[in-house]
């Protein structure tokens, strides 16, 4: 027997959202929407503090991981399931979705990434499972040796001393904090931008009870020349022990080709290595942007050997063998990138370099050693 219609249908949604997306994302995207308001949308209670008042617990699956779409049966059905301001909101999400091009986690308001919840809000750009992905690897790479050095010790090592440029939303720094062994590291993440931070922070109060290491955030122009940067870093006993980076690398001409819902909403300091002092970012002429997209790369590499970082430990503890474990970990979007990712590390006193790549298969970390 037919099935009689509901006036709580989503099909015009689930059709709205597929005419901007294509059927399957918008399926996809819809189902998620749809959990969201089953599980944070209530009657008078605002949607952000929902979000910061919420458990540690990770209730969502990573966005990334494909799974199987609902059936439009199955969609329709939800609409019975809802509250009318469940489907007010799921209405007004879809309108943002589509006509305001915002993109999906900014409407849910957060990105799991590996242990932590991260609470993602505009402009500071969004964890990417790219990131996601070699940060739960680096993490296992140092604990690994954090473990072999800590059964060949009859003391304890010192905590690594880690420094993260360009933290945005302080995802890499909390994530390393989660996932590294208890007191294995100290770690800093740094920004130029006072949005960042002030997200920083927040995700650092929203996460604390995950951390199994000591996390902070501080405001720091990293493009400045760098012998000035040394004093303005905060660093814990033995110096600076590793940098790491999610930096901008979007070229020039890349970004003109990506999608309005990353250019409309994202800070392009995030993706594209701006000139020094640039004053108003949303107006930078693209002839006096980096063609590569290496720009701050190079800077970092700069910076990584100003602290210490391509040469011998300075450390009295040796006991973690430093020489084994990367300097500097830079993310990146290309394997001509990667290429010349490597070479900027061996200009600056890099002795070797990897390249990982990510599940896609694409070159998209450069880890640079000090290897006697």
């Amino acid at each position: 027997m037919p099935r009689c219609p509901s006036n709580n249908t989503l099909l015009p949604l689930l059709r709205k959202l597929s005419e901007s997306l294509g059927e399957q994302q918008a399926k996809n995207e819809l189902r998620w929407l749809i959990e969201h308001a089953r599980k944070e949308i209530a009657d008078g209670i605002n949607i952000q503090q929902r979000i910061l008042a919420q458990s540690t617990e990770h209730r969502l699956a990573r966005l990334w991981r494909e799974q199987p779409a609902r059936s439009t049966d199955e969609i329709e059905r939800e609409g019975d399931r809802l509250s009318s301001v469940q489907r007010t909101w799921l209405r007004q999400a879809v309108a943002d979705r589509t006509e305001r091009h915002k993109p999906l986690q900014y409407i849910i308001g957060e990105q799991k990434f590996g242990m932590a919840n991260i609470i993602v809000r505009p402009p500071v750009l969004i964890p990417r499972w790219e990131t996601e992905e070699w940060m739960l690897r680096l993490a296992e790479l140092i604990n690994t040796h954090t473990t072999n050095a800590r059964e060949a010790s009859a003391t304890i090592p010192k905590p690594l001393n880690i420094l993260e440029a360009c933290t945005g939303s302080g995802c890499i720094a909390l994530g390393l904090g989660c996932e590294l062994a208890d007191d294995s590291a100290r770690i800093l993440g740094v920004d130029v931008s006072a949005d960042a931070m002030e997200l920083a922070m927040d995700n650092l109060a929203f996460n604390q009870m995950l951390l199994s290491n000591q996390v902070q955030f501080h405001r720091a122009d990293l493009q400045q020349a760098v012998h000035l940067l040394p004093t303005q870093l905060p660093v814990g006993e033995g110096g600076w022990d590793m940098l790491v980076s999610n930096p901008p690398y979007v070229t020039p001409s890349e970004y003109r080709e990506l999608d309005a819902d990353v250019r409309e909403w994202e800070d392009i300091r995030a993706l594209v290595p701006l000139p020094p002092g640039t004053a108003d970012p949303q107006h930078v002429s693209e002839k006096d942007m980096d063609p590569s997209g290496m720009a701050f790369v190079e800077q970092l590499a700069k910076l990584a050997k100003e602290l210490g970082l391509a040469g011998e430990s300075q450390r009295d503890d040796k006991a973690l063998h430093m020489g084994s474990l990367p300097r500097l970990v830079v993310e990146i979007g290309s394997t001509q990138q990667a290429q010349s990712a490597c070479q900027i590390m061996h200009d600056h006193g890099f002795s070797a370099t990897e390249v990982w790549k990510d599940m896609a298969g694409a070159d998209r970390v450069v880890l640079g050693f000090f290897k006697q």
